[in-house]
């Protein structure tokens, strides 16, 4: 019984003070977030940790981290633990963003001249401006997560614990991480890392741990683990028979457009909001970039596997000819396709002077869920392979993310990429 309700029962009559004892324990039950969990990660090594809320992904970070202590059983780290765990977890949200990395820095244990020496590097890799001089509860999620992540592994951690932290930053971001990750490890940082986003977990980590309500499912090679979370960790309503047929009703062609150019940079992505100038060097221009969906409507989200149309306008300051091609990149900062006019096999396109057109690039989008960037690239000089070199590019652009509820259906395929394919089943009539 509690001390409070102890405390209230004493003195009272024998069946009140038993009703109160009843009260007490009344509802009452042992709850293990975590059980037999046993595993070993070697130095350098990569891995995540997965499993639905709720599974014990973040207690058992917290344990490891040493942020929270442990009911029973041992855990032995050998090395300095750098920890991504809540947002804006160990910073003072008083202090600026400048004292907080002084005071990280003096926590793990540095003196403020090695943090001197990083300051420059951190300030630049979280980017936030002149925010760097502000309390950090002036700062928005992602600013917060920006100096966090540059805080923690300027510090050259042994260990490297990541939950979740990364997902409210933007694409952009989180390629630059992605970056800074991979340089780590090939250094021989140990990283622990905890996502939904099942992607990044099986392309960063060699193993992983699944978890499902405290316990593990499966300790092993990542590609397995995933598999076993999607197959096994459904309700039964929303299981989903394997060879079902999912059909797309196609809709109208993105063929055969007609724009205004006012209505297309009124849609566009991205569009030059500069004068020409006559005299700057450059032969050609890209004005705008939009990518429209098979209903011709401007699209930032679209679903995998549905057609997206890339939509460019240019203009060429001499005569020459021109190819256009698209790059697109995941949230891991490589890119997964550039598709081109060379690439498709359509001629180079002729201009005149100050004559501008539209190109078009129709891309079956056959990636997996996920946020990408792209960019647009302009190309002239056309030698006899048909090829060139850049004269213009965009930016890279942001955000097109492909969507899909793996929960509620099958996907069309599993990995990064849904290349053409067709299957079928032979009878072996020789037996």
């Amino acid at each position: 019984m509690s001390p409070l309700w102890a405390s209230l029962a004493k003195g009272m009559p024998g069946s009140l003070a038993s009703a109160f004892q009843l009260k007490s324990t009344a509802g009452y039950h042992d709850f293990f977030a975590l059980t037999d969990i046993n595993f070993e990660v070697k130095r350098g090594e990569a891995v995540g940790i997965i499993g639905r809320n709720g599974a014990g992904k973040s207690t058992l970070l917290q344990i490891i981290a040493g942020t929270l202590q442990a009911s029973s059983g041992s855990i032995s780290i050998k090395g300095r633990v750098a920890a991504l765990l809540e947002l804006g977890a160990g910073f003072n949200p008083e202090f600026t963003g400048r004292e907080n990395i002084f005071l990280t820095g003096a926590i793990i244990g540095m003196s403020k001249e090695e943090m001197q020496k990083r300051f420059a590097e951190i300030a630049s890799f979280a980017d936030i401006g002149d925010f760097i001089e502000q309390p950090i509860k002036t700062y928005s999620s992602g600013m917060l997560v920006r100096l966090a992540f540059a805080v923690q592994t300027a510090i050259e951690p042994d260990i490297l614990i990541i939950d979740e932290a990364l997902s409210v930053g933007d694409i952009f971001f989180q390629q630059k991480c992605a970056k800074r990750m991979r340089d780590l490890q090939s250094k021989g940082t140990t990283l622990l890392f905890v996502s939904h986003d099942l992607a990044s977990v099986r392309d960063l980590c060699k193993r992983t741990l699944y978890l499902q309500k405290g316990k593990t499912v499966f300790w092993g090679e990542s590609q397995q683990a995933i598999a076993k979370y999607y197959s096994e960790d459904k309700a039964p309503t929303e299981k989903a028979l394997i060879g079902e047929t999912i059909i797309q009703t196609p809709s109208q062609s993105t063929a055969n457009r007609s724009f205004s150019t006012q209505d297309f940079l009124k849609n566009a992505i991205w569009a030059y909001d500069q004068q020409l100038p006559s005299t700057s060097g450059k032969q050609a221009y890209l004005l705008g970039v939009a990518v429209l969906d098979e209903n011709n409507q401007p699209i930032e989200t679209i679903r995998m596997g549905a057609k997206a149309c890339f939509k460019v306008l240019l203009q060429s300051q001499i005569r020459e000819s021109y190819h256009v091609a698209v790059e697109i990149k995941n949230r891991r900062g490589e890119i997964v396709t550039s598709c081109s006019s060379y690439t498709c096999g359509i001629g180079a396109l002729a201009l005149e002077a100050n004559e501008s057109s539209y190109f078009e690039l129709e891309l079956e989008l056959n990636f997996e869920a996920g946020r990408y960037t792209f960019q647009v690239v302009l190309s002239s000089n056309i030698d006899k392979a048909n090829r060139g070199h850049r004269v213009d590019e965009s930016p890279w652009l942001s955000r097109l993310e492909i969507n899909w509820d793996y929960e509620a259906s099958p996907a069309p395929f599993l990995g990064m990429f849904g290349p053409p394919a067709s299957a079928r089943f032979i009878p072996n009539n020789s037996q």
